[in-house]
């Protein structure tokens, strides 16, 4: 029994001294119980929406305000045609887009019934079946709520037909749930390998004593890092090319945009991903503590950044959040790249948001290094 608690004993001064691990044996747990308790929810709301209003009368404009009034709907702008609703859903600018029909408020108000149009971003199945199930219920209600004025101020016969709608899935119309995870998982697969393996690059040197061969080589600074990081650049390239065939070979997902521009884009995030990397390895004493920090990173990634939970559906600061990580904006460029056809003008915002944060982190990354040589 004394042999069992010495061994105990030591095992818990191990620990103590590993304050790496202990740190991230309290913060785990922490942080999964607020990402599963606090920012992931299924339920959608605030789906961003464009109206197309071709009725321009009072009971459109009404229909509007309802479904916005619900909180499910947020409205975003007014469009003329349904070029612009294409523009808006490729740029991301909007998810749905309400679409009403000329006579609509004529044929609701004397009972010929009418069909109101829901065009939906099929490119995420989540806000497909939201939307769509919010917009229906809220017709049926105002439908009733016509029929039964009517039938108070005509008697009980001749109440006529009621309020429809039609939702059309544009991108993705048979739902399928691998052309909507495919085009994630190359994001979610490039922040895994390119982060962990340049962090344990750095620290393997570190280990081995090859550090210090480096420092002292005529190599400087920054080509020492650009030499670590070039060899990552052409496997994530790699990893790339080979998850689009394998995904338009077997799960015949499609690559409607440019190759070339998806390629270009990638770069920026892969080179963002590498940098974070760079920041964990001057953390990282051992390659064990490089691939722990390099797990305890990819969580909130996957979580957070629309690959498995709509971002529609999370609340403002876990969104504010998301908007802090490379994968979150370069989910959004490949999807809509390869589903939608995009173009530069419709991921220039996210693109532009992936160099400010690689501006970011290789200022860190570069500070840190430099220190570590100084000391």
């Amino acid at each position: 029994m004394n042999r069992l608690l010495a061994i105990g004993r030591k095992e818990l001064l191990q620990l103590k001294r590993d304050r790496m691990t202990l740190a991230m044996m309290v913060m785990l747990p922490l942080v999964q119980m607020l990402l599963f308790g606090y920012a992931i929810n299924n339920d959608v709301r605030h789906i961003p929406t464009v109206v197309f209003d071709q009725d321009h009368t009072a009971a459109s404009r009404d229909l509007a305000q309802r479904m916005i009034a619900t909180g499910y709907y947020e409205h975003v702008a007014e469009v003329d045609g349904y070029d612009e609703i294409a523009r808006a859903l490729r740029s991301g600018r909007a998810k749905v887009a309400l679409v009403v029909p000329p006579g609509y408020g004529s044929g609701a108000t004397l009972g010929r019934g009418a069909t109101v149009q829901l065009v939906v971003d099929g490119s995420d199945p989540q806000t497909v079946g939201s939307a769509t199930s919010t917009a229906a219920s809220i017709l049926a209600e105002r439908s009733t709520e016509m029929l039964q004025t009517r039938m108070r101020q005509a008697g009980v016969g001749g109440v006529g037909a009621g309020l429809r709608v039609e939702a059309t899935v544009w991108y993705n119309p048979e739902q399928r749930t691998a052309v909507h995870v495919v085009p994630g998982l190359i994001g979610v697969i490039l922040t895994m390998t390119m982060v962990m393996l340049t962090a344990m690059a750095i620290a393997r040197e570190r280990e081995r004593g090859t550090l210090e061969a480096l420092i002292v080589s005529p190599a400087r600074p920054i080509e020492i890092i650009v030499g670590k990081i070039i060899p990552y650049i052409i496997i994530g390239y790699v990893q790339m090319t080979l998850v689009l065939m394998v995904g338009n070979a077997v799960f015949r997902v499609p690559l409607q945009g440019s190759l070339g521009l998806l390629y270009a884009c990638s770069m920026v995030f892969i080179a963002a991903s590498l940098a974070v990397g760079l920041v964990f390895s001057t953390v990282a004493k051992t390659q064990q503590q490089a691939m722990q920090m390099s797990f305890f990173f990819l969580l909130p990634n996957i979580l957070l950044s629309g690959f498995m939970f709509p971002f529609e559906g999370m609340p403002r600061p876990a969104q504010w959040l998301s908007s802090a990580l490379p994968l979150t904006h370069f989910m959004r460029i490949v999807r809509r790249i390869t589903l939608q056809g995009a173009g530069f003008p419709d991921v220039a915002e996210e693109l532009m948001w992936l160099g400010v944060i690689l501006v970011v982190v290789v200022a860190i990354a570069a500070a840190r290094f430099k220190k570590k040589l100084v000391t």
